[in-house]
């Protein structure tokens, strides 16, 4: 008989916890100061420069899919926070800017979470969050490797 695992001691399940975690006092802050938005779409806001980038770099740099990304823009278009201009020459792509009130959505929910970043690193060094940061870099490379593998 095969020995079970204690699957509260496995990197997936932390990481899992910690994700899930993460994600609770995102919207706690989030709610806390009054703005109706999803960790989704903030992290995808957070993506977007003032300058633009391409609707298909947004779907390379979140691992998201096409239909999912173009919810998430469709939710912060309605908000008046992006703005969506499709390219003359090439129909099919858009390029994707931050609003004047989508910027002053990050800098109110930025601010907020700014607060919690010291106490949630409160115990972590500086070097320990570096090879932390290193080894989170490290696992997604090689579970993307995996995945890609897997996908054949």
């Amino acid at each position: 008989m095969d020995k079970q695992i204690d699957i509260e001691k496995t990197l997936g399940y932390q990481v899992h916890q910690l994700a899930f975690n993460m994600k609770s006092m995102l919207k706690s802050v989030f709610k806390n100061t009054g703005y109706d938005i999803t960790p989704e779409a903030y992290f995808l806001l957070n993506l977007i420069p003032e300058t633009g980038i391409e609707q298909g770099e947004l779907v390379k740099k979140t691992g998201k899919d096409k239909a999912a990304i173009t919810r998430l823009l469709d939710w912060l278009s309605g908000k008046n926070w992006i703005i969506r201009r499709v390219v003359p020459d090439n129909k099919r792509k858009a390029i994707i800017k931050i609003s004047p009130q989508g910027k002053e959505v990050l800098v109110a929910l930025n601010k907020a979470l700014s607060n919690i970043s010291q106490p949630m690193m409160k115990g972590i060094s500086k070097n320990e969050h570096m090879v932390l940061m290193n080894a989170i870099k490290q696992l997604d490379d090689n579970l993307l490797r995996i995945v890609e593998r897997l996908n054949g």
